[in-house]
């Protein structure tokens, strides 16, 4: 390092040459005598340019299109001329007074600044290359990531490695980390050299953490959320929007660091362009306020320009400790809110309203990093810009009827019997026949009432099983997202019960299975009225949230496997999707345009979803109570010689038209009722089902052969000893000499037998007739 730089460098490091404050100055606050502020402050665009205010996003830097803070020390020589003329006065030859330095956090932009502030000082001139450090420093402070160069050989890399290494217990950095950027001035007079630096400049401890980096990022990908954002690319309410891939991130890692790697991973983003959007949490563990960073993309086209107002009114009027928030003077121009930090964009120095970047909150915020990351999902979310012109739900669940007869209670309560049988006309008869109701013979019965814009339906099996479903059209048109959102509160909320016929069945409902709704619906979306409509996880995760009744929350988004391996059939023409999830599903039909089609109605789909709901929930209720027999022949040791209760209505749903494996000759009706079928596991429960039986069956056999078993034991000895004993007392004696009678020891004899023979296998054939039979 040559005399010059190295004198710099003692310079900055002296303990009463240079003081250093990182504390940041009140709104409106200039610097004193002998003080210059390095990328803080701020001033109003009606105030005349401050000589000593030294930070790119003030107006008065703005106005020239100045980059960086480092850009903004180059245009300053005349400034810091007359400066240092003023450190001088009273002071040895050669030497400064004391200067104070009021500074940002120790950034690249801040500490290169510095360094030209204090070579300009001391010597009156410019170290040679500053015009491309200038360059570099500006392109970095902007984010422009691909003129960055090499990750593991860049100075912007390099030195916040360093600053990992060699951090400062005090405002004042560290000698290494400013011994790191003087021998960088004084070797690299390019922009390439500081794009990848001379072999032999980066201490190799810097080269061994920034080879970890990229295996650390890794590592951090495994716990992140990734998604797609829809970007607005102006500040009109209905404007155009981008779609973005997004990077939801907590991590120990430098945010500059993080933001490097993601920007430039094409492999785990869904477009192959890297993350353009970062939220980033950094929880230090020497800080009590961790750091919230959320940034886009300088180089592509998108604005955050309201992000940092709506996470500020998100804070409310309290501080994180309760107390109240402050108010005072705007700290800039375009802030659109009084309030003190801790939100803060660099777009309120923006005269074009440029915002890229909502910075780490300074004091502090009240919002959680989950809360904070669905604020912006919800704000940026890609069903926002979707757009569904008409939907069709209904809303089923479950139960055992526990009243009196279904049919005269439902018909009581203004119920009417309904037949269902003109919407099925795509299955087989014997399905119409057995489960629409269309005869008064049919295994399932449908009840309907009119109410409030809503059909309300219940359906009573056989079993004492009865299905409750409401259909509920919607023919306004509404966003995808908001619909997901709406569909959600009615599936885990109260507001369906709340309907005029169901008030009073609750008492008589016992309920069976999920304590929430399951959904299907039907719902049109406008290709041409909507934004992208792709395989991207953000989409996949909508859809799936609308098939299954949930909330399209960010925690909620199915994982990126389970978006795979989701069930979703397409027709040949691509312009329907059958999603099919185990609490329910959807139909989408994608229009191009907005023609005038039939009207979305309760069909044959919506039928397959409560055929099968009908068909889950019967053969768990069968299997259960077939159970309950099981359990009763097992304590109970007489149990196999009374008559079981019957479960031959259960088991005749096993073998009527319901269970056929085929519904329907259409191809494509017959694979999504397969498909249901196989969702819901039913060809695995039938075939437990018929273990339960058999096992059941040979245990009443085992159980009936042993009672058999002590019967004879028993009767037989029993018998031939007394036909052995009274042959041979009266053996002698002729036939019409017998006592009693004229009996004599043979006739004895046969008559031990034939009561045994009655008894034991007259016993034997009534336990068959009244017990096993009857089961």
């Amino acid at each position: 390092m040559d005399a010059k730089l190295r004198q710099v460098v003692e310079a900055l490091l002296g303990e009463g040459q240079v003081e250093w404050i990182s504390e940041k100055p009140a709104p409106g606050l200039e610097p004193g005598p002998r003080e210059l502020f390095i990328s803080v402050g701020s001033r109003s665009q009606s105030l005349p340019p401050h000589p000593r205010m030294l930070a790119w996003k003030l107006p008065q830097w703005m106005r020239r299109s100045v980059r960086s803070t480092t850009g903004a020390v180059f245009l300053s020589a005349a400034e810091l001329d007359a400066l240092s003329q003023e450190l001088r006065q009273g002071q040895p030859e050669g030497s400064l007074g004391p200067l104070t330095l009021r500074v940002h956090e120790p950034t690249l932009d801040v500490l290169c600044a510095t360094l030209l502030i204090m070579y300009r000082l001391l010597h009156a001139s410019w170290p040679e290359g500053v015009e491309a450090l200038v360059e570099y420093v500006g392109e970095w402070e902007q984010g422009h990531t691909e003129t960055v160069g090499d990750y593991e050989r860049a100075l912007g890399t390099a030195f916040y490695a360093a600053l990992n290494l060699w951090p400062s217990e005090t405002d004042r950095p560290s000698r290494e980390l400013l011994e790191l950027l003087a021998s960088v001035l004084e070797r690299c007079r390019l922009s390439l050299e500081l794009m990848k630096l001379p072999e032999g400049l980066v201490p190799p401890t810097i080269s061994r953490r920034l080879k970890a980096d990229e295996r650390l990022y890794r590592a951090e990908l495994s716990r992140a959320q990734r998604v797609q954002l829809d970007i607005p690319l102006d500040d009109e309410q209905e404007g155009s929007v981008r779609r973005v891939d997004a990077l939801f991130l907590s991590s120990f890692q430098d945010v500059t660091v993080l933001r490097l790697l993601a920007r430039t991973d094409t492999e785990n983003t869904h477009y192959g362009q890297g993350f353009d959007f970062m939220a980033i949490h950094i929880a230090r563990p020497d800080q009590s306020k961790p750091w919230h960073a959320f940034s886009l993309t300088p180089e592509r086209a998108g604005t955050l320009s309201n992000l940092a107002g709506y996470l500020d009114e998100l804070e409310g009027e309290r501080l994180p400790d309760g107390s109240p928030r402050a108010r005072g003077a705007r700290r800039f121009e375009r802030q659109p809110n009084d309030y003190s930090d801790p939100w803060y964009s660099d777009g309120y120095a923006s005269p074009i309203g440029r915002s890229t970047m909502v910075a780490g909150p300074y004091s502090g915020t009240r919002l959680s990093r989950r809360e904070l990351w669905e604020a912006i999902w919800s704000r940026f979310n890609v069903g926002r810009n979707v757009h569904v012109l008409k939907a069709h739900t209904v809303f089923a669940r479950p139960f055992l009827w526990r009243g009196p007869a279904p049919d005269v209670e439902l018909v009581s309560r203004g119920f009417r019997r309904c037949d269902l049988s003109n919407q099925g006309t795509a299955f087989h008869p014997a399905v119409v026949h057995s489960f629409l109701g269309a005869t008064p013979e049919a295994d399932v019965l449908h009840y309907e009432k009119l109410t409030e814009g809503h059909t309300v339906r219940v359906s009573v099996y056989p079993n004492r099983l009865v299905v409750v479903w409401i259909e509920r059209p919607r023919k306004t048109a509404t966003s995808l997202y908001e619909l997901a959102l709406e569909q959600a509160a009615l599936v885990e909320g109260k507001e369906l019960w709340e309907l005029e016929p169901l008030r009073g069945l609750p008492p008589w409902l016992a309920p069976l299975g999920p304590e929430r709704w399951l959904v299907y619906g039907g719902y049109r979306i406008s290709r041409g009225r909507s934004s992208m409509l792709d395989d991207s996880r953000s989409m996949q995760g909508l859809f799936y949230a609308l098939a299954t009744g949930t909330e399209p929350i960010l925690e909620k988004l199915p994982s990126e496997a389970a978006s795979e391996s989701r069930r979703v059939l397409r027709d040949a023409a691509g312009e329907t999707e059958h999603w099919l999830t185990s609490t329910g599903g959807a139909r989408l039909e994608f229009l191009i345009e907005e023609e005038e089609r039939g009207p979305l109605a309760c069909d044959r789909d919506f039928l397959l979803f409560l055929l099968t709901i009908g068909q889950r929930y019967s053969a768990f209720e069968t299997s259960r109570r077939m159970a309950e027999v099981e359990q009763r022949y097992r304590t109970s040791r007489w149990q196999s010689l009374r008559p079981a209760r019957s479960v031959r209505s259960d088991v005749m749903l096993f073998t009527n038209s319901l269970w056929h494996t085929r519904v329907s000759e259409d191809p494509d009706v017959n694979a999504r009722y397969l498909a249901w079928h196989s969702l819901h596991g039913l060809q695995e429960t039938v075939e437990a089902m018929k273990d339960q039986a058999a096992e059941l069956d040979q245990y009443k056999r085992d159980q009936f052969d042993r009672m058999v078993g002590i019967l004879v034991f028993v009767f037989l000895p029993v018998s031939l000893a007394c036909g052995f004993f009274s042959g041979a007392q009266f053996q002698d004696m002729s036939p019409s000499v017998g006592i009693p009678g004229t009996t004599t020891g043979w006739l004895i004899f046969l008559g031990y037998t034939a009561a045994f023979t009655v008894l034991v296998f007259g016993t034997v054939f009534l336990a068959r007739v009244m017990s096993w039979r009857r089961r």
